[in-house]
């Protein structure tokens, strides 16, 4: 017996080395990730303190810009309502010409025949033109 517990006091011993051994293998790594971690902290504090110091004037120039976008957006619009205003005229005055175009057309169109004839072809035809 005596020999199967010196055996097994050696086993623990040897036991408890390897042990030792693997924790201070693994302890090395999570030294150097530590450090890492610092200077990985360190790094982001610099960045949100470069963040804040910045980021006000920042929002103020897109302030500035969005203002300035607004009244361009506006000046748009008045040069939209004034090509609108152009057109409509430019149509009603297209269908006044087109509509004294065709009444020329229908003068010089019409017989040539004698007064009466004439009158009584006009009254035809804006009592015709007055129905439709």
């Amino acid at each position: 017996m005596e020999q199967i517990s010196g055996s097994l006091n050696i086993l623990v011993a040897v036991a408890l080395i390897f042990l030792a051994v693997s924790l201070m293998l693994i302890s090395l790594p999570l030294m150097s990730m530590v450090k890492q971690s610092e200077r990985t902290l360190s790094a982001l504090e610099r960045l949100l303190g470069t963040v804040d110091k910045e980021l006000g004037p920042t929002l103020k120039q897109v302030d500035t810009l969005l203002g300035s976008i607004g009244d361009v957006g506006s000046k748009v619009g008045d040069v939209k309502g004034g090509i609108t205003k152009a057109a409509d005229e430019a149509k009603k005055n297209s269908s006044v010409f087109g509509a004294g175009f065709m009444a020329g057309i229908r003068a010089y169109l019409e017989p040539k025949g004698n007064k009466e004839e004439k009158e009584r072809i006009r009254e035809a035809r804006s009592l015709s033109e007055v129905g439709k």
